[in-house]
C-alpha cells in the first residue's frame, strides 16, 4: 500500500465479494494500520439461493428440507449478517461498513450509478484515498455488476478523480482469464496469520442457524469458490498509481 494516504475504500458488488476477491487485501490493509472502509453497492437480493431456501426440497448441504420463505428484504438482511461476520474476522470496524438503505438492486448496476457512488465516497473521504474494486474482465466470464464497478473505476482514474487504484480479480476468474502479457495480475499468497483470518471469515458465510435467521447463503451460493480461496490463499491484484 502507498504511504501517503491512510484511507482505503473498497467497493464490493455483493455480500461475499469483499471476502472472495478482496479479503486478503482488506486484512493486510487493516493489519498495516489503514483506515479501511467497505461500501456494499447492491442489496444482494437477486441470488437464486433465496428461491432455493423456500423450494421445499431436501438440501444435501444442510441435511434438511428447505422451507424458509424469505422476502427480498429478509434475504438482504441475512446476507448483511454474513458480511458483518466476515468484517469482524477481517478486522473492519463496524462504523466503516457501509450498508445503505438505498443500495442498487442486485444485477442492475449501471456505469453512471457506479461512478456516482464512487465519487460520493471519494468526496467524503478525500481524493487522496486508495480505491479498491473489481478488475473488469470479459463479460462472458464475469458477473456484470463486478465488471461495471471495474469499468467505472477505470473511467474515474482516467478523469483524474481516482489517484490510487487497486483492481482485484476474482480468484475463480483469474485462473481462467486470458491476460495481456503487459497486464498480468500480481498474485499474492496470504501469510499464515492472514490466512487464519480468511478461514474465520468464511465461517460466517457457512453458518447455518435458521433459528437465528442465518441461512448460509455463501455456502449455498459459492462453496467451490470459498474452498478455492481457503486452499489457494491467493489475491490477484492490479495496481494503478
Amino acid at each position: 500500500l502507498m504511504a501517503e494516504t491512510k484511507t482505503v475504500l473498497y467497493f464490493s458488488p455483493h455480500q461475499d465479494d469483499e471476502l472472495l476477491t478482496y479479503g486478503i487485501d482488506i486484512a493486510m490493509a487493516v493489519k498495516e494500520g489503514y483506515d479501511v472502509h467497505i461500501i456494499m453497492v447492491t442489496d444482494g437480493a437477486s441470488s437464486n439461493v433465496r428461491l432455493r431456501l423456500s423450494d421445499g426440497q431436501y438440501c444435501e448441504k444442510c441435511k434438511e428440507y428447505h422451507n424458509f420463505p424469505l422476502t427480498k428484504e429478509e434475504f438482504t438482511a441475512t446476507r448483511d449478517a454474513e458480511f458483518n461476520g466476515c468484517c469482524d474476522a477481517l478486522g473492519v470496524k463496524p462504523e466503516n461498513r457501509h450498508l445503505g438503505n438505498n443500495r442498487i438492486v442486485d444485477g442492475t448496476i449501471t456505469l453512471e450509478a457506479a461512478k456516482a457512488i464512487m465519487k460520493d465516497y471519494i468526496e467524503r473521504y478525500g481524493e487522496d484515498c486508495i480505491v479498491g474494486t473489481m478488475y473488469p474482465n470479459p463479460p462472458e466470464i464475469q458477473h456484470r455488476d463486478h465488471r461495471t464497478l471495474g469499468l467505472a473505476a477505470q473511467e474515474l482514474k482516467a478523469e483524474g478523480l481516482i489517484k490510487h487504484l487497486r483492481l482485484m480479480e476474482e480468484p475463480y476468474v483469474a485462473v481462467i482469464a486470458e491476460h495481456d502479457p503487459d497486464d498480468e495480475p500480481t498474485r499474492i499468497v496470504a501469510p499464515d496469520d492472514i490466512a487464519e483470518q480468511i478461514m474465520e471469515a468464511v465461517k460466517s458465510y457457512f453458518l447455518w442457524k435458521p433459528e437465528e435467521k442465518r441461512y448460509a447463503v455463501g455456502y449455498h451460493s459459492v462453496p467451490n469458490e470459498m474452498n478455492q480461496l481457503i486452499n489457494e490463499r491467493a489475491l490477484y491484484i492490479h495496481y494503478f498509481d
